[in-house]
C-alpha cells in the first residue's frame, strides 16, 4: 500500500472483515424521505420535509393536497421519564400520567400556547397509536392576516424510550384530517435512538 501511494496510485478501499463482521468502506445513504438529526432517524410521511432544527425541537413543512395552505409540525422532547428507583405514583395516578408527567400539566402547556395565540382548547383524549400510549389535545385559533383561515392544532404527547415527546401539527381546517392521519402514521413508526443518561 505504501509503495502504491509513493507511485501516485490511490488504492481502492477494500471491505475489511473482523471475526464475523464486515465493515463497508462507505456509509449507506438514507432516502430523502427519512429525517435524521443525530437523535431521530425516522421516515417522514408524504409531503413532509424538514424545515429547521433547534434546541426546542425539529420543525417540518407539510404540503397538503388540493392546493390547501401549507401546514407545520414540530417534534420536541418535553421531559425525561423518572428513573426506576424514584417514588412511583399510585396506579390510579399513573393512568392520568405519561412518563411521569400528569395529563393536566400537558393540557396546561397547550392552554398556555392557545392563550398566547388567541385560541382555545377544543378537546383532549387518551389513545393508543402504533403501540404507543398517546395523550392528544385538539385546539383551534381563529383566522388572522397571516393564516387567512381557522387553524386546527393537534398536540400529541407520548413516551418512548424514557422520554416524553410532543408532536404538534397546525393546519387549515380543510386539511386537518389528512395532516392528522399523517401525524398518527409518524407516531406509529417513531423509534428514536436510546437517550444518553
Amino acid at each position: 500500500m505504501q509503495a502504491a501511494l509513493r507511485n501516485g496510485v490511490m488504492p481502492t478501499t477494500q471491505a475489511k472483515s473482523a471475526d464475523n463482521h464486515v465493515a463497508l468502506p462507505t456509509a449507506l445513504s438514507l432516502p430523502e424521505s427519512v429525517y435524521r438529526d443525530g437523535t431521530f432517524v425516522i421516515p417522514l410521511p408524504n409531503n413532509w420535509s424538514a424545515s429547521s432544527t433547534s434546541k426546542s425541537g425539529s420543525s417540518f413543512r407539510i404540503e397538503p393536497p388540493n392546493g390547501a395552505p401549507e401546514a407545520q409540525a414540530t417534534l420536541a422532547v418535553l421531559a425525561l421519564a423518572p428513573v426506576a428507583n424514584a417514588v412511583q405514583p399510585l396506579p390510579s395516578e399513573q393512568r392520568k400520567m405519561l412518563g411521569g408527567v400528569a395529563f393536566t400539566d400537558l393540557r396546561r402547556t397547550v392552554i398556555d400556547k392557545m392563550i398566547n395565540a388567541g385560541g382555545w382548547v377544543v378537546n383532549d383524549r387518551q389513545r393508543e397509536i402504533g403501540g404507543h400510549r398517546v395523550f392528544e389535545v385538539i385546539a383551534q385559533t381563529p383566522a388572522n392576516s397571516d393564516t387567512k383561515s381557522d387553524q386546527v392544532w393537534n398536540f400529541y404527547f407520548t413516551e418512548i424510550n424514557g422520554r416524553v415527546y410532543s408532536l404538534t401539527t397546525r393546519s387549515a381546517s380543510g386539511a386537518t384530517e389528512k395532516v392528522a392521519a399523517d401525524a398518527e402514521r409518524f407516531i406509529s413508526t417513531f423509534r428514536p435512538l436510546e437517550p444518553k443518561r
